[in-house]
């Protein structure tokens, strides 16, 4: 039996919902962009008082979901462009900058083989003063319901669990 897509982008809304802000629609791309959502969290030590900081570290994660009944290697390669030319100007690196990650998260009835190869191979990481400013990397992962089958880059290799815990709360 496969795997429902709107009960899955509804769990996947949700899962994004709490800690993400959420921005809607495809911002006049053209793109089957459904929403995209940013993540901003920053750590701190200190001693006794605020003011005696020691460190401090900032993450960013910019999740662009998009949907499709078939996902092919034109509309992936376009997509995920789309995604580090919103995502890339929106990493300020500064001295307390740890990382940032933009992902491309597709969910798709059919995956074509082309798209396939285009997921598992697309990378790109840039670090920012030789890593002492942080860095930058791209997620990309797709589910294919008909198939129920999980793809990833080498970077959003932990992506695969995420989308299974989803998943798995939705399969019928």
């Amino acid at each position: 039996m496969a795997w429902n897509r709107a009960g899955l982008l509804d769990k996947l809304r949700e899962s994004y919902e709490y800690y993400y802000d959420i921005t809607e629609g495809d911002a006049g791309t053209g793109l089957p962009l459904l929403y995209s959502a940013a993540f901003h969290v920053r750590s701190e030590g200190y001693i006794l008082v605020k003011k005696a900081k020691i460190w401090a570290a900032e993450t960013n994660e910019y999740a662009y979901i998009f949907s499709v009944p078939v996902l092919d290697a034109d509309t992936a390669s376009r997509c995920i462009d789309f995604a580090l030319e919103d995502g890339l100007p929106r990493v300020q690196p500064h001295p307390e900058h740890r990382e940032s990650y933009i992902i491309a998260l597709f969910v798709a009835d059919v995956i074509d083989p082309e798209a396939q190869k285009i997921i598992r191979g697309r990378k790109f990481y840039k670090s920012f003063k030789f890593g002492l400013q942080g860095w930058v990397a791209l997620k990309v992962a797709a589910v294919e319901l008909e198939k129920e089958l999980i793809e990833t880059n080498k970077a959003g290799g932990n992506l695969v669990s995420f989308f299974r815990k989803l998943l798995r709360s939705e399969k019928v």
